[in-house]
């Protein structure tokens, strides 16, 4: 017997509170909610009515179109194996415009249902993630990737922005119940809060550029010419305020002037003579690491104070402990001599045993911690053309192997399964030395689309971007714009389309945002006071 309409719509409805709370939550409730909704939709029947639907609307054509390059792209690819997980795994590029657009819309509660649930399991997992970080951030060398309990770190920092979106959203349109505009907006502070906990520089990023943005389409809606002065006063200083906090964090890192190699010192206290490296200048809180080096005194003074070997142990994070020992005392400003050693704490020995190669990394701000360490990477860079195993510098050398790829097969691609083999064979052509765990792909989605299906798929790309706000009038609104800030910013600098949890939050929302709402409102409130 056929289900009532009354069960199909409720059907509907709960497949997609699944997936709007397995998101954040389990890719288990993600994937049973995509796989009920489909077979919902295909027993609802109705195909000649959703069929005419379908073709004459251009943009779920467009949207459905980035799915079908996928399909196309088997032609000429040779990795099958591949081309078809990959198939696989953009099963929501398909799915959910395919679905919801050609579905009822949403009811303004049941659209308030779904992010609310995505909402309130994002606040849930933040709580349980700043309880994990409580619990183990005076460890040593902690991995801030860890917090992220249930998903990739970074899609889970997408997901927080996300819905800090959906609860700015909430508390502008909230006019009757104040408490609850303020409940909203406590939630969002608390997000903004938690994105700096969760420590991941893009999340930070595209939330500072969110913020930054979304304000700036808010002042249209405000009629108060006070406001308006104090929202464009914040939006010119803050971009300053941002360069200034850089320019001093650069400036710190550097030493204020080089030392006059000529002067010095030749011989330590204990009389040992001194290693002066006066060619590599690389420097740990803008120290000298490579200056005023005594090795037998290392040597001797710190297997008096540690049980791990100067020369042939290693630090718990793996890394040789006399490495570790030399840029830690150059981070405190000592010379590496047995002065230097002894003036180290019991807690400075336990620090390099536990593979802190900084002190900073102990009592400095997370995200000066943060910044310094991307200024170390590019200064490595500079100085070593060492990129390998750091996060940021590393993407730099994706993207030129990624365009050289590009340009040998710029019309149409190498395929849907071709990537991974384009890209080994492109850093052996280079003679890029990066170990086989860090040759990765290109993290950045419009090439990784220009790559795979060439000039005409990141056309077809593009275009599926572009033309909602062309063709429909919801993609010209505060979520909806929020919304693209947060997902393609993120496609700048990740593949964000290539794991599932990626490709459903994008799939899923995209289509939401444009399909799924139904009547009401949906812009700031025009502020007179």
């Amino acid at each position: 017997m056929l289900l009532k309409e009354t069960h199909h719509r409720w059907i509907f409805l709960l497949s997609l509170c699944l997936v709007a709370v397995g998101l954040p939550l389990s890719k288990a409730f993600m994937s049973i909610g995509g796989i009920v909704l489909a077979a919902n939709f295909l027993l609802e029947g109705r195909y000649l009515e959703r069929w005419k639907k379908l073709t004459s609307s251009p943009l779920v054509i467009a949207l459905v179109a980035v799915y079908v390059i996928h399909v196309v792209g088997l032609i000429w690819t040779s990795d099958y194996a591949f081309a078809f997980k990959d198939l696989r795994v953009k099963l929501p590029l398909l799915l959910y415009p395919i679905v919801i657009a050609l579905s009822d819309p949403l009811k303004r509660k049941e659209f308030l249902l779904i992010t609310g649930l995505f909402s309130a399991t994002v606040i849930l997992t933040s709580f349980i993630s700043t309880y994990e970080y409580l619990q183990i951030r005076d460890q040593p060398n902690i991995d801030f990737r860890s917090i992220s309990l249930f998903t990739s770190h970074i899609r889970y920092a997408l997901m927080v922005c996300l819905a800090y979106l959906f609860l700015l959203h909430q508390a502008w349109n909230e006019d009757e119940n104040p408490g609850a505009r303020l409940s909203y907006t406590l939630l969002a502070i608390w997000l903004s809060v938690f994105v700096f906990i969760l420590q991941s520089m893009t999340g930070i990023v595209i939330w500072l550029l969110c913020s930054y943005l979304l304000l700036l389409y808010t002042l249209s809606f405000v009629r108060s010419n006070r406001l308006k002065t104090i929202g464009y006063t914040a939006l010119t200083i803050t971009p300053l305020l941002v360069g200034f906090y850089i320019i001093l964090q650069v400036d710190a890192f550097y030493p204020d002037e080089r030392p006059d190699f000529s002067k010095l010192p030749s011989h330590t206290v204990g009389n040992e003579a001194y290693t002066h490296d006066t060619t590599s200048l690389n420097l740990e809180n803008g120290h000298y690491i490579n200056l005023y080096l005594a090795p037998e005194e290392l040597e001797r003074e710190w297997n008096k104070r540690s049980e791990l070997n100067f020369w042939t142990d290693r630090d718990r994070s793996g890394q040789a402990v006399n490495a570790t020992l030399i840029r830690y005392l150059t981070s405190k400003g000592l010379h590496k001599d047995s002065v230097g050693v002894n003036a180290l704490t019991d807690a400075d020995i336990e620090a390099v045993e536990n593979g802190i190669a900084n002190i900073r990394f102990i009592y400095g701000n997370p995200i000066d911690n943060r910044v310094y360490t991307v200024i170390w990477e590019f200064d490595r860079m500079m100085k070593e053309k060492r990129v390998q195993g750091h996060s940021v510098t590393q993407r730099l050398v994706f993207w030129q192997t990624g365009w050289e790829i590009f340009k040998e097969h710029w019309l149409i691609g190498v395929g849907t399964g071709d990537i991974n083999l384009s890209f080994d064979e492109m850093y052996d052509k280079m003679n890029i030395k990066l170990l086989p765990e860090y040759r990765l792909r290109t993290h950045n989605q419009f090439l990784a689309i220009a790559i795979s299906f060439g000039l005409l798929g990141l056309v077809t790309f593009i275009a599926s971007i572009l033309l909602p706000f062309l063709l429909n009038s919801k993609a010209n609104s505060f979520l909806y714009i929020g919304f693209s800030i947060i997902l393609y910013a993120s496609m700048l600098n990740e593949d964000t389309l290539e794991t599932q949890n990626g490709v459903t939050l994008f799939a899923f929302f995209n289509a939401l945002l444009l399909f799924g709402r139904g009547s009401g409102k949906d812009q700031p409130p025009q502020t007179d006071s």
